[in-house]
């Protein structure tokens, strides 16, 4: 509790919950995050790093407050928690934790929707510092095109950028080698796609198709400083009208879910990139945590994510509605550092673009 999604998060319950017939409880290892949150109930905890006192204090929380839902929001969380899901005195929506740790990991990410036979782009794993050569020549791209290289595994496009050659790889690798404590193993290299860049929110029940969301990412918070002027986190986003970004996304959640022979349960949430024909390919997914942008889900469309998450965790054969495709095209939201989010709708946006001197 305290950072921006878990505040999000807040916000979108507050949005339903007008009887205010839930009670939120939040934890974080620092209080200076914590202060961030007007909930009554804070309390400080280990931090996940230490995932042993980590869930034993939660447990004790779960104990004492006589906790009725847990949700983790982040994925570390998710993963320590799921390894732990059978200890957990109350209800919860965390997927197995060998699921959890293969989504984690976008080679084996790519390497389980391949074998499933999913829409997906081609992953290469960098074996070395001097074999980064290779793996970008087994993307088969032609000479000058640009490619995508990130980590295997962290959240918030870290160690990601496009490149167009082995040696700037090595360069990248090494600073984030020396000054991170990262190993080139640690990288994967892919075809860059340039086309739109689109995040999608589904929740299943039972192995059922609930209700999914879309919007799509237009500019990016790090974009004026980052090399790759993009990010995981929008600046400006709108709704779509697009379903292909959700058809997409549906059919990758089947392939990791038939890979561990489990039905699809709980919210997954995908990015994803089109390439220059407009094909959207699933480069991520989420799974056992609600996305940063939350809000972008909750406050457009006929349903709130969020509440039909808690219904579905608490009473888990109650009958959400099926099959929904929640799309509400025509918003834009606006996000800044210090600033509320601004939801407006894009017809003033076309108005102030007209009014150009």
């Amino acid at each position: 509790m305290g950072g921006s999604g878990s505040l999000n998060l807040v916000d979108s319950i507050r949005l339903f919950d007008r009887e205010k017939r839930f009670e939120i409880i939040g934890t974080h290892f620092n209080p200076y995050e914590l202060a961030k949150s007007d909930l009554e109930h804070l309390y400080v905890v280990p931090k996940v790093a230490d995932a042993q006192p980590y869930v034993e204090a939660h447990l004790k929380l779960i104990d004492k407050l006589k906790v009725d839902l847990l949700i983790a929001n982040s994925d570390a969380e998710a993963a320590v928690l799921a390894g732990h899901g059978s200890e957990i005195p109350c209800a919860h929506l965390l997927p197995p934790l060998a699921q959890v740790e293969m989504v984690q990991d976008k080679y084996r990410f790519y390497d389980v929707l391949a074998r499933q036979g999913c829409r997906t782009v081609k992953n290469i794993p960098v074996p070395s510092r001097e074999g980064v050569d290779e793996s970008i020549r087994q993307l088969g791209l032609p000479d000058g095109e640009r490619f995508w290289i990130r980590l295997r595994e962290g959240s918030g496009s870290q160690g990601a950028t496009w490149l167009y050659n082995g040696e700037q790889a090595r360069k990248w690798m090494d600073l984030w080698c020396e000054l991170r404590g990262f190993d080139p193993t640690d990288f994967v290299v892919a075809p860059f796609l340039p086309g739109q860049d689109f995040c999608v929110s589904v929740l299943f029940q039972n192995g059922e198709m609930c209700v999914a969301k879309a919007y799509e990412r237009l500019a990016y918070y790090t974009e004026d400083v980052s090399l790759s002027m993009m990010g995981s986190t929008p600046k400006t986003s709108q709704t779509t009208a697009e379903t292909h970004p959700i058809e997409a996304a549906i059919e990758a959640v089947e392939g990791i879910c038939r890979e561990f022979d489990v039905l699809p349960h709980g919210l997954y949430q995908a990015d994803l990139k089109c390439d220059a024909a407009g094909k959207s390919y699933v480069t991520e997914i989420n799974i056992g945590r609600f996305p940063m942008t939350s809000p972008q889900f909750d406050r457009v469309g006929k349903y709130s994510q969020i509440e039909l998450y808690i219904r579905l965790a608490l009473d888990p054969q109650q009958p959400l509605p099926r099959g929904v495709i929640d799309l509400d095209p025509g918003y834009v939201f606006l996000r800044g550092v210090d600033l509320p989010l601004v939801m407006e709708r894009a017809e003033r946006i076309e108005k102030l673009r007209a009014s150009t001197v």
